[in-house]
């Protein structure tokens, strides 16, 4: 991989490695309006919900993951208060738990039993949850090279493999979890620039084919990792930049049921739809045909409805969007 120059007058920074400063945007002195899309290329999607009040229970601090149950419940992990909130497909909240077994969790992911699995990460584990919020069990995660904590800061899980891929975002790796033996049976990943090397990973997601995307938020790019062949590094989507197909600090990632890959940039404000095989597509716009700015989208999430839901983690609230086809 070739290194990337920075902005003119700007120098690389070094990215912070602590849990909630990863999804932080790096400040920089160009506007993001300069982004250019042909109309072709605008994707119209239209509200049709919100997930987060104002006050009581319903308010959101900073919430970092979303996912959808059976029924439609929304469960949303609200870090910042140690809990994962759960909502009614309307929006109405119902109940909350985890307070008491979670430390500043920053990922999140249900199984095909609606079994939830948090990563309790300021606490270097997993916990898993009923989808009631009944606590099932704890699954501990190896120290990184040389004893270095470690950071999981999402989780993706594969039903069919009744595997889980958790990121440890201090050590620059990928955990590789056995559900049925609840023990780790593959790291891959380092810290680097090449390919099969991160910096700084941030959120994962796995195809339906088994393909695992994972977002590497420094080195602005999305790897795959391919588990039929060994979990094998393959092609890798987008390039640091500002234009289409490009990304400036990507941070979220969702994937269709035809395979196409969504990502959201937390600085630009934008949501970007890529093919199954990395190709740009199209950007995320309103019904006027202008691109849609979202407030630090940190993570997506697509339901069995192909609706789009995007985390706006410093907007306190989870947007649900039509996509239009």
């Amino acid at each position: 991989m070739n290194s990337r120059r920075p902005l003119p007058g700007q120098r690389r920074r070094q990215a912070v490695p602590f849990i909630l400063a990863v999804a932080l945007a790096i400040t920089v002195s160009f506007s993001p309006s300069g982004l250019a899309f042909t109309g072709k290329e605008l994707l119209p999607i239209r509200q049709i919900a919100t997930f987060g009040g104002k006050e009581g229970k319903a308010r959101l601090r900073q919430p970092s993951a979303v996912a959808v149950g059976r029924g439609g419940k929304v469960f949303i992990l609200d870090g910042t208060v140690n809990r994962v909130a759960v909502f009614s497909p309307d929006g109405r909240f119902l109940y909350d738990f985890g307070t008491e077994y979670l430390n500043m969790p920053l990922g999140m992911s249900l199984d095909s039993k609606d079994h939830v699995y948090v990563t309790d990460t300021r606490n270097g584990r997993i916990q898993v949850f009923s989808s009631k919020g009944d606590h099932l069990r704890q699954i501990s995660l190896p120290k990184g090279k040389g004893g270095g904590a470690t950071r999981p800061v999402d989780i993706a899980i594969d039903n069919k493999r009744r595997l889980a891929y958790v990121v440890d975002n201090r050590n620059h790796r990928v955990l590789i979890l056995d559900l049925r033996k609840n023990r780790i049976i593959k790291t891959v990943g380092k810290m680097g620039m090449d390919e099969g090397e991160f910096r700084w990973p941030f959120s994962v997601a796995v195809s339906k084919q088994g393909v695992v995307y994972v977002v590497d938020v420094i080195n602005t790019t999305v790897r795959t990792i391919h588990p039929d062949e060994n979990w094998a590094f393959g092609f890798n989507i987008g390039k640091w930049g500002i234009q289409k197909g490009e990304l400036f600090r990507p941070k979220g990632i969702a994937i269709d049921a035809k395979g196409n890959i969504f990502v959201s940039d937390s600085f630009l404000g934008v949501v970007q739809m890529f093919d199954p095989k990395g190709h740009f597509l199209s950007v995320l716009s309103d019904k006027e045909g202008k691109i849609h700015r979202f407030t630090t989208p940190a993570r997506l999430y697509i339901d069995g409805k192909g609706r789009l839901y995007v985390v706006e983690m410093f907007a306190n609230r989870i947007n649900l969007f039509e996509i239009s086809r």
